[in-house]
């Protein structure tokens, strides 16, 4: 028996995709640790280096600057993980019998929504801006007749292939459950 790709799998359903946000919209969290990381150092440089103001190495101001260093070194980290840990645990998981969206919003708030892929009627792949186009990521749009009307997967790289595969997968369910007046031409 394998073990599941996502919660709730189903034992006989097959993944066909598995998808996250695209590595580049997770580059400018790096990005921002890297430059709070450098305000520090940069501070140190402007008033001690430059402005020739003395940097305390003993006292009570001492530990109280060590002290509000290490919060905020703690603090940049910690906004850091927050955002690590929302790319991660952000999954869109498409399989021969549903659609799956897990959205985890916060570190201990989870949203998983479900779609069977036979209610899918439309699906849209966007793709905005020089960065997108070159990086070839973008949205995919799920439309259908239910309840809720939209799926979107944001971000995700290659949005047509992501659309073309859903398509697939939608045509082949259909004709699994009898319904070929619904294909495609």
């Amino acid at each position: 028996m394998t073990t599941p790709v996502f919660p709730n799998q189903r034992p006989n359903e097959k993944v066909l995709l598995k998808l996250r946000r695209h590595w580049l919209t997770w580059a400018w969290n790096i990005i921002q640790l890297l430059l709070f990381n450098l305000i520090p150092p940069g501070l140190y440089i402007l008033f001690y280096q430059l402005i020739g103001w003395p940097v305390p190495t003993e006292g009570l101001l001492y530990i109280g600057l060590v002290l509000l260093l290490s919060l905020y070194y703690l603090g940049a980290w910690l906004i850091f993980y927050h955002a690590f840990v929302d790319y991660h645990l952000d999954v869109w998981v498409l399989t021969d019998q549903r659609i799956v969206n897990v959205e985890q919003q916060g570190l201990f708030d989870r949203t998983i929504s479900e779609l069977n892929i036979l209610k899918v009627q439309d699906v849209t792949s966007e793709i905005h801006g020089h960065l997108q186009t070159f990086f070839n990521f973008g949205n995919v749009y799920i439309q259908t007749a239910g309840e809720q009307q939209r799926f979107i997967f944001q971000n995700v790289p290659h949005p047509e292939d992501v659309a073309r595969i859903i398509i697939h997968a939608n045509d082949i369910a259909l004709q699994k459950n009898g319904h070929p007046e619904n294909l495609a031409a």
